[in-house]
């Protein structure tokens, strides 16, 4: 090959190579799209527990009430009653404070509520100076039917506010009502239901109790006041010979109820 044939091709082959070079620059590659950014993973929790709702524990007004030994203690009759208050007396059951012969006297003005443990308590020590204690103090307690309706009342004795009674009564539907006595106006409570309350010094009037339209009422069956040179008797109201009273007394007063001291023991009469 002569020389400048050579210098040609080799010329050639240069420029090819350029222009091969040259498209390689100018070819635009299409540029991938971003990706988007993934999103944070989330760790899955578990939904909290719902936290059970705690029922409020009743106070317990008659932390020396032995239940256990008063059902123990008492007759078969007498437990089964005592037992259909155990609900009120726990605290987990109110009952219906209403009037009674001396709650409202004489005109019965008294606003009935709905009453617990808590609300005896208070009640009983409304007007004192000092502030009432924790918990209510049981002297004792006496279940017997003091109405004639056939259910047993609890009758329940406390030292607080200056010794005081409560009287409680249960209706067929389980509802049960209440009231308060002053000690010395509910004495001598006799089995058939039959009690005294002291207006002085030798005056004793006598009564039986009934539950009627949702309040308490006493009857007033005798009366006998002491005086110097003798006495005065009534019956229903109507007045009687001395020896007519007597009889009478003889007939109703037919030995106090039995009543329990809150450890169950039995209370000896008189005490």
């Amino acid at each position: 090959m002569k020389r400048h044939d050579l210098r040609s091709a080799v010329g050639f082959l240069l420029a090819a190579c350029l222009l091969t070079a040259c498209g390689a620059r100018t070819e635009q590659t299409p540029s991938q799209a971003p990706t988007e950014p993934a999103a944070p993973e989330v760790a899955e929790t578990e939904a909290p527990e719902e936290t059970p709702a705690t029922e409020e524990v009743p106070r317990d007004m008659l932390p020396g009430l032995d239940i256990a030994a008063l059902e123990n203690t008492m007759p078969e009759e007498d437990c089964g009653a005592f037992a259909a208050y155990l609900p009120v007396l726990r605290g987990e059951q109110t009952f219906r404070w209403v009037a009674g012969p001396y709650d409202g006297y004489p005109d019965y003005n008294w606003e009935p509520f709905d009453a617990d443990m808590t609300a005896v308590r208070d009640q009983l020590w409304r007007g004192f100076e000092q502030g009432p204690p924790e918990t209510l103090t049981l002297d004792r307690l006496a279940v017997r039917d003091i109405d004639g309706d056939g259910t047993a009342e609890l009758v329940l004795l406390f030292q607080d506010g200056a010794y005081n009674y409560l009287v409680l009564h249960r209706e067929e539907d389980d509802d049960v009502y209440g009231t308060s006595f002053y000690v010395r106006w509910f004495e001598g409570l006799q089995k058939n239901g039959v009690y005294w309350g002291a207006g002085g010094a030798g005056d004793s009037t006598y009564y039986r109790m009934a539950f009627r339209n949702g309040l308490f009422e006493q009857e007033e069956l005798g009366r006998r006041v002491e005086w110097a040179n003798g006495c005065t008797c009534t019956l229903g109201g109507e007045t009687v010979t001395e020896a007519d009273f007597d009889a009478w007394y003889t007939e109703n007063m037919v030995g106090d109820v039995t009543w329990y001291a809150p450890d169950g023991s039995v209370i000896p009469e008189n005490q």
